[in-house]
């Protein structure tokens, strides 16, 4: 499957269906995890796998009462260590590296679990507190993000998205006079009109041969 497509088919699933997720595939998602981004490779970004229903149950609770939490056959909590970016980075290390961290490895388990049929979502709604309780997890180790994931049962609709020419600016901000003689065509629309072309070369070849 093209990655493109992978990127825009994906939806935030909340309802999933009662099958356990093979092991190959979450050690697939870690690793894509593992992969991503980080700022100096410094590896501050830890998970944790929530499989048991009575550790999901108090998870979905720790996330504001969240309760279709539970029907995930796996939820991964990612977390970080902000202390370890700050050695080199500073403030700034601190306060924004590990975040950007911690983001880049939740897309890059959102973006596997698609290509692996696995449906996901993204939560950020929770009690810190309580949840850091719930898995033990340090004073130093910050929560960033439950990821919800499992089997689909369901298809949400494509949520309304911006316009390409909408959020890009060409050089400078809010600078929009310079645009390419194409545009912002997607790749579907460049794609379609290279099958419509084709079509037409071809309809026009077979009209040309039967009036030899």
């Amino acid at each position: 499957m093209n990655p493109i497509d992978v990127l825009r088919q994906r939806r935030s699933i909340r309802k999933f269906k009662n099958k356990e997720i093979p092991w190959d595939n979450i050690v697939s998602m870690i690793h894509s995890a593992v992969n991503a981004p980080v700022a100096g490779n410094i590896a501050n970004i830890k998970y944790i796998l929530i499989r048991e229903p009575s550790a999901k149950k108090e998870v979905s609770k720790a996330c504001l009462d969240q309760a279709w939490l539970t029907t995930a056959p796996l939820l991964i909590a990612i977390t970080g260590e902000p202390e370890q970016q700050k050695r080199y980075y500073g403030s700034r290390g601190e306060k924004l590296f590990t975040i950007q961290n911690a983001a880049a490895a939740a897309m890059n388990i959102i973006t596997a679990a698609e290509f692996l049929g696995l449906g996901s979502c993204w939560v950020g709604s929770f009690n810190e507190d309580e949840l850091r309780n719930v898995l033990v997890i340090p004073e130093h180790v910050n929560i960033h993000a439950i990821i919800a994931l499992g089997f689909p049962d369901e298809s949400p609709p494509r949520p309304p998205k911006p316009a390409v020419n909408t959020v890009v600016y060409l050089e400078k901000w809010w600078s929009k006079r310079k645009f390419p003689g194409y545009g912002f065509y997607s790749e579907n629309v460049v794609k379609t009109a290279k099958k419509a072309g084709d079509a037409i070369k071809d309809l026009s070849e077979k009209l040309l041969g039967k009036k030899k």
